[in-house]
């Protein structure tokens, strides 16, 4: 299986200068395919391709990456916060009814504003790398 990657370890490292909270390990490299799918499931659409690597992925796309690897690490517990399920409990007379996500999924949520910011600006004229507003 082929995973999507927009950024390599050591440009996360340079991006975020942070060497001790991303070492050139497994557990790094999984955060950086984890974000890098999030972002390729929400953006739909890149404007000219589909197929963005570590090597052809513009500087914009890096940034966005290495910014939603940083939002993950510091919202642990956003994969509960918006994965569009309902919980319920009931004990006895009393019971407690609590939604994510309103009446649907809202898990493009997930996406970090930095790293949308980056996915949507353009400069000089350039095309966004998104054609989807999130």
């Amino acid at each position: 299986m082929t995973r999507s990657q927009y950024i390599t370890v050591s440009e996360l490292q340079t991006i975020l200068n942070d060497m001790e909270t991303y070492p050139d390990t497994d557990e790094t490299l999984l955060k950086i395919y984890e974000a890098s799918e999030l972002i390729k499931m929400f953006c739909w659409k890149f404007a000219y391709t589909d197929g963005y690597t570590t090597l052809t992925a513009p500087d914009k796309l890096k940034l966005a990456t290495a910014y939603q690897i940083q939002y993950n690490e510091q919202n642990p517990g956003i994969d509960d916060i918006y994965a569009g399920n309902n919980r319920s409990v009931s004990i006895g007379k009393t019971s407690e009814s609590v939604a994510y996500g309103g009446s649907g999924s809202q898990e493009w949520q997930k996406l970090s504003p930095k790293a949308i910011r980056y996915l949507k600006d353009s400069e000089y004229g350039e095309t966004p790398l998104i054609t989807r507003i999130l």
